[in-house]
C-alpha cells in the first residue's frame, strides 16, 4: 500500500462464522501490475458470494452487496462466483470440492 492510505476492516473481531472482508485504497497505477492471463481474461466484471442457508450477513456484507462490489447467494456450502469480461467466452470452470471457486468468462 501507497504511504499514508489505509487498510479498511468490515467484520467484527469476534465473528467465527462470517468472511473476512476489507476495503484496499486503489493503486494509482493499476495498469503497470496487469499481466496477460493465460484464458484470455482481462477484468473481474462481477463476483457472487455463496454462503450457506443458514448464514444471516453481518452489516459489512450487506454494505458491500448495496454498494454494487459484489452478490450474495445462498447454496450448500460457503463459495465464490467470479465472472470475467462478462462472461463473453460463455465458459466455466467448477474448482469445487477442491476449492470452493467457480469461474465464469
Amino acid at each position: 500500500m501507497e504511504p499514508g492510505t489505509a487498510m479498511e476492516m468490515l467484520m467484527p473481531r469476534d465473528d467465527t462464522k462470517s468472511p473476512s472482508l476489507s476495503i484496499h485504497p486503489a493503486s494509482v497505477d493499476q495498469a503497470k501490475y496487469a499481466t496477460k492471463h493465460p484464458i484470455g481474461v482481462k477484468r473481474i466484471t462481477s463476483i457472487c458470494l455463496i454462503a450457506p442457508k443458514d448464514y444471516q450477513p453481518i452489516e459489512g456484507l450487506e454494505y458491500v452487496e448495496k454498494e454494487g462490489v459484489l452478490k450474495l447467494d445462498s447454496g450448500e456450502a460457503w463459495a465464490v462466483e467470479v465472472t470475467f469480461d462478462k462472461g463473453a467466452k460463455r465458459k466455466q470452470k467448477d474448482f469445487r470440492p477442491e476449492l470452493p471457486l467457480l469461474i465464469r468468462y
